[in-house]
């Protein structure tokens, strides 16, 4: 079969198959890339994994960029754009800062707190009505949070503490992407994502700066390459179904990690990760849900 007849019966499935599609491939790139920052965080400092990964994104992009023309670029929210940048480089820097210190499933049950936070910020941030379901929702998402974390019962990990600080920066990330898709496409968002990034972390990476040996030099290109990837499926799969159909095939993320965290790291989640990141995860698709109602 020809790609553009692939192509063709692809597009041909019904929206929520490919909305499930895509979303298990983000899923699943999601999952890598944190694995690979947790696996060269010993030896490299978490600005240089930031950088290196956008910065080889960026090149990733350049097909893509020199398809189009550079009028796909062109954008009223450069402005937006920047700060978006500041935010995400804040996000994955901490995400990174995060799994070098605690198992890759935690990291990724946290991570579900984003629309949950997300959600809370909007009230204030963008004047959204927060209905008493959604601070219920809300509630339930850190009730979830709490279960993972396991305060005054299990020893604390700064770890945790950057993994929150990431969850809520990505929820910032999130709240500007709602802004940005009202006069942008995904793929000139997710390129402005990578330019801005790169400059943002360029002067602490050259502060820290470590030559990376040819392994790594490697590792850094299919980070970055999964980065556009997951940049692209992710937006592709909210795009093809509503949030509520496309969100539930997010969950995937903690499977992924918990196999890949067993398979590489020889890290087990333990029932608490388990239980509180599917409270957490529920309590994002009850908000998702209470949107598309407007609840």
């Amino acid at each position: 079969m020809t790609a553009a007849g692939f192509s063709t019966r692809f597009h041909a499935l019904p929206g929520p198959v490919r909305s499930g599609i895509w979303m298990s491939i983000s899923a699943v790139t999601y999952v890598v890339s944190i694995a690979i920052g947790r696996y060269m965080a010993p030896d490299i400092e978490v600005f240089q994994i930031a950088f290196l990964r956008n910065a080889f994104a960026v090149m990733f992009m350049m097909p893509w960029l020199i398809n189009v023309g550079m009028g796909a670029m062109r954008t009223n929210q450069l402005g937006r754009h920047i700060v978006r940048g500041f935010m995400s480089s804040t996000n994955v820097t901490l995400l990174f800062a995060a799994v070098a210190l605690i198992p890759i499933a935690d990291m990724s049950a946290i991570g579900f707190l984003q629309p949950v936070i997300a959600a809370a910020v909007a009230g204030f941030v963008l004047g959204e009505v927060v209905t008493r379901h959604r601070w219920l929702a809300i509630a339930a998402g850190f009730a979830g949070a709490l279960i993972v974390i396991r305060p005054g019962f299990a020893e604390f990990n700064l770890g945790i503490a950057f993994a929150l600080g990431s969850a809520l920066a990505g929820a910032l990330v999130s709240i500007m992407i709602k802004t940005l898709v009202r006069t942008d496409p995904p793929d000139t968002i997710a390129a402005w994502l990578f330019v801005t990034q790169t400059l943002i972390l360029l002067i602490p990476t050259i502060i820290v700066w470590n030559n990376p040996t040819p392994e790594q030099w490697g590792l850094f290109a299919v980070i970055g390459f999964m980065s556009v990837i997951l940049q692209r499926t992710y937006n592709r799969g909210v795009q093809a179904a509503d949030m509520s159909i496309a969100m539930p095939f997010n969950f995937t993320r903690l499977i992924w990690a918990a196999i890949l965290g067993w398979l590489v790291f020889a890290e087990l989640p333990d029932i608490w990760t388990w239980i509180g990141g599917t409270i957490i995860f529920a309590a994002s698709v009850w908000l998702t849900q209470l949107g598309r109602s407007g609840r």
